[in-house]
């Protein structure tokens, strides 16, 4: 029987697409004016998705990636 991985289960691939969706600003209307921080809104909404994104990969490193224990059970 083949060991299951956990660090690659449907529900890591949603939170990426998620993620994904909300870093790229494709849904904007151009009419948006609001500025956040100097940035207009729809580019701080990016960067922080983007942000976003890194923290949750940093956390599947150090939370559910396998260790070399593992690897040998």
């Amino acid at each position: 029987m083949k060991p299951t991985r956990s660090y690659l289960s449907p529900w890591i691939w949603a939170v990426y697409a998620v993620l994904l969706a909300i870093s790229i600003p494709w849904y904007w209307p151009q009419e948006v004016g609001t500025i956040v921080l100097g940035m207009p809104l729809w580019a701080a909404v990016s960067v922080l998705g983007s942000a976003a994104m890194s923290v949750f990969t940093a956390w599947l490193f150090l939370k559910r990636w396998p260790d070399e224990e593992d690897d040998q059970a």
